[in-house]
């Protein structure tokens, strides 16, 4: 019941589990680790899908030298430009995915810092607050 009872200061809020609870969660660093983890591997498909996409178009120096298509063949080169735009949209999705990852860790990156403030600010209140009262 301890939890819905008003606050009288803040040492009364620094005693409180739950408030200490929410300020030493490490939740957010967790998210942010694993925002991480899945950007790197998503960044390493998106590798691979640019590698693709310059192989179809000729550009990739290992296998230019390669006649990867009939260019002479109309349905060889329909099926490659059908082929390159599946490719190209996929690749849009990648670097949007990416972004939107990105965006959200820098997120909780922001409301870590933001916690890591409070802390500080609330530990040096109820400092100030002890050193009052005795």
């Amino acid at each position: 019941m301890q939890a819905t009872k008003p606050l009288e200061d803040i040492r009364d809020a620094m005693s409180r589990p739950h408030v200490q609870k929410s300020l030493n969660n490490n939740m957010l660093e967790i998210m942010a680790w694993d925002l991480m983890e899945l950007m790197t591997t998503e960044n390493d498909y998106n590798q691979h899908i640019r590698r693709f996409l310059n192989i179809l178009l000729g550009d990739d120096p290992d296998t230019a030298h390669l006649e990867l298509i009939d260019s002479n063949n109309m349905q060889d080169v329909s099926l490659r430009d059908q082929l390159m735009q599946l490719v190209q949209e996929s690749l849009s999705r990648s670097d949007e995915f990416l972004y939107r990852v990105s965006e959200s860790r820098d997120r909780v990156a922001f409301a870590i810092e933001q916690r890591t403030q409070l802390k500080s600010q609330l530990d040096k209140v109820a400092a100030n607050a002890t050193k009052r009262r005795d």
